[in-house]
């Protein structure tokens, strides 16, 4: 029995089509390129600001959007400035229901080990607010994971994120 090499096999043992052969050639010559991953935060704040749209795109919406307006002092420090500076924030677009806090820890809490936080899940999860308000993704999560995490949850609810500083700076 006579072994005949597929079409384009330049040996009887290379049984690679032109494909597999071009896409090795390429992997070859752009072996020394940079490989350009894409920036987490962007990503993030992509996600965030689709579940915005749809929180505020939600149909039967017709009311203003209410809002907790959350911030995270430093430890023995006044909330006050940092909640002065959300409603000023949220003037004209949303209307600020609640103002909530923690102090921030020394030891970086995940947001589900904080009372302040968990209370604006429940608010969230039972309608009694629209979304949340922070001055930076970092008062809610300075971890990407579980700030994802949250910020899925809060889409989960028709709930949104605003944040005064986005994740891109």
């Amino acid at each position: 029995m006579t072994h005949v090499p597929p079409l384009g096999a330049t040996s009887t043992g290379d049984a690679q089509d032109w494909m597999d052969r071009d896409n090795e050639m390429t992997r070859w010559l752009n072996q020394a390129q940079d490989r350009v991953q894409p920036d987490p935060r962007l990503r993030l704040l992509q996600l965030r600001k689709n579940f915005m749209r749809a929180a505020v795109e939600h149909p039967g919406r017709a009311r203003t959007l209410r809002v907790i307006a959350y911030a995270q002092p430093q430890p023995n420090g006044d909330p006050g400035p940092d909640h002065a500076r959300l409603r000023s924030y949220a003037e004209g677009t949303w209307r600020v229901k609640y103002e909530i806090h923690d102090e921030a820890p020394d030891d970086a809490r995940p947001p589900q080990q904080r009372n302040g936080w968990l209370m604006a899940r429940r608010l969230l999860h039972e309608g009694f607010a629209d979304g949340v308000i922070a001055i930076s993704r970092d008062v809610i999560s300075p971890d990407d994971a579980l700030y994802e995490r949250e910020l899925r949850w809060i889409g989960d609810q028709f709930s949104f994120v605003g944040l005064i500083i986005p994740e891109s700076r």
